[in-house]
């Protein structure tokens, strides 16, 4: 509604919106969504592509419905990019490097400034309208109304802007800040939004910082290698030494690692590349998730497969896709792609929320790890019944073992910092 808005109207009317006005603008735009919907992709194609195109538009529905992944997203992108010792960053640019120059803080700094931010949205949708005092408490601080214009500058654009970006209305996404046209507001286009700057904002700023600068797939590259180092730090922190090895490069491609437990031969192809932006919206670009499947399932099938047939032993084999992309409706990509996944049961897309809380489970209560493992492997799928991963663990209860807690749970770290710097508990 606020890109229809901003796109088709100006703001230099007086008019004050009443409930029934809203009333009316939402059911316009309701009129407008089901014009443009996709049913007739939807009615010109089979149930595969169906659920390709659902995968899409549930994409963004499932993230709005559970905003519990903002937690976990905020960790882990802390901890790929700040947080581990064990993660390799020499290739890639440091953080701190890219926060000093675009704000003139360091990353931490940001992200208190990001969490104030944030606050004060669930409070007003414009932040900046709130009184310093509130929020600045010394008079060294770094939480000023400076440093918060600065921030709020950077993920903001304007009409103009909206109007002419080539990302629709998902320029949201990377800018949730919309400043009016008339009164020069800064507004929160959606609190949700802003909750996504916080969760995903390190990776972006980073990934945006290398864009900028037209320095191609350098970043995208290394943080393949960084996230290869995670998946040796999580199997090196919860399994047995000698269960599970990466596999060497050969001439021949083949899969990423081999883990061995109890029951099963575990393969994992690790992939870090993302859906793009336009595909994970109510109207999604059938294009883009295409080229996601491409990348990311159906070339890693064939190496998935290479390395189940050089496999010499007699457990049964399951052939994992392991995204970093944080989703809960990998059941539909599965559906989407009968060739592969409806052919061979026994090959799963995991996302990584999805290996943590498996892993986390295996250290936790074993039996209840075999649990998961057993159903993975005798799972039968056939009249559109895909189960995912996600839902075998929740199945077994195992959907509570999470990964950052305690000393990894860097999102209760912060609130507490601010807590202590503001003399709260707000």
């Amino acid at each position: 509604m606020a890109y229809l808005s901003i796109t088709n109207s100006n703001d230099y009317r007086n008019d004050i919106m009443t409930e029934q006005l809203a009333g009316r603008v939402v059911n316009l735009y309701r009129g407008y969504e089901n014009k443009h919907s996709g049913s007739e992709y939807i009615g010109n194609n089979g149930l595969p592509s169906i659920f390709k195109y659902l995968m899409g538009m549930s994409y963004e529905q499932f993230k709005y419905a559970n905003p519990a992944w903002i937690y976990q997203n905020y960790n882990r992108n802390y901890h790929m990019l700040i947080g581990s010792p064990n993660i390799n960053r020499k290739k890639i640019v440091d953080i701190n490097v890219i926060t000093n120059e675009l704000f003139g803080l360091t990353a931490e700094e940001l992200l208190e400034v990001e969490c104030i931010i944030w606050w004060l949205c669930s409070i007003h949708p414009d932040p900046l309208s709130a009184p310093e005092e509130l929020y600045r408490e010394k008079e060294n601080s770094i939480l000023t109304k400076k440093n918060l214009e600065r921030v709020i500058s950077y993920y903001s654009v304007t009409y103009e802007q909206v109007r002419n970006s080539s990302l629709g209305k998902q320029i949201f996404y990377n800018k949730p800040f919309v400043i009016t046209q008339k009164t020069k507001e800064t507004i929160a286009v959606s609190f949700y939004l802003v909750q996504m700057m916080i969760a995903d904002g390190l990776y972006w700023l980073i990934r945006d910082y290398y864009h900028n600068n037209h320095w191609g797939q350098k970043f995208i590259n290394a943080f393949g290698e960084m996230f290869e180092d995670y998946f040796e730090e999580l199997a090196g922190l919860y399994l047995p030494k000698n269960s599970w090895h990466k596999i060497p490069e050969e001439r021949k491609k083949s899969a990423d690692y081999y883990v061995e437990v109890d029951e099963a031969v575990f393969l994992f192809e690790l992939k870090s590349g993302l859906l793009g932006l336009g595909a994970k919206q109510q109207v999604p670009d059938v294009g883009q998730i295409d080229t996601f499947y491409n990348r990311n399932i159906k070339e890693a099938y064939e190496q998935l497969k290479v390395s189940e047939q050089e496999y010499r032993g007699e457990k049964p084999v399951i052939k994992v896709f392991l995204l970093y992309e944080s989703m809960t409706n990998t059941q539909m990509i599965m559906a989407s792609l009968p060739e592969i996944f409806e052919q061979d049961p026994e090959c799963y897309i995991m996302t990584i929320d999805d290996l943590e809380m498996l892993l986390a489970a295996y250290k936790k209560d074993k039996s209840r790890f075999d649990a998961v493992v057993k159903a993975l492997v005798e799972n039968k799928r056939g009249g559109n019944d895909y189960k995912s991963v996600l839902e075998i663990l929740n199945i077994y209860q195992a959907v509570g073992d999470m990964h950052f807690i305690e000393e990894r749970d860097y999102f209760k770290k912060i609130v507490e910092k601010l807590e202590k710097k503001l003399g709260t508990h707000q």
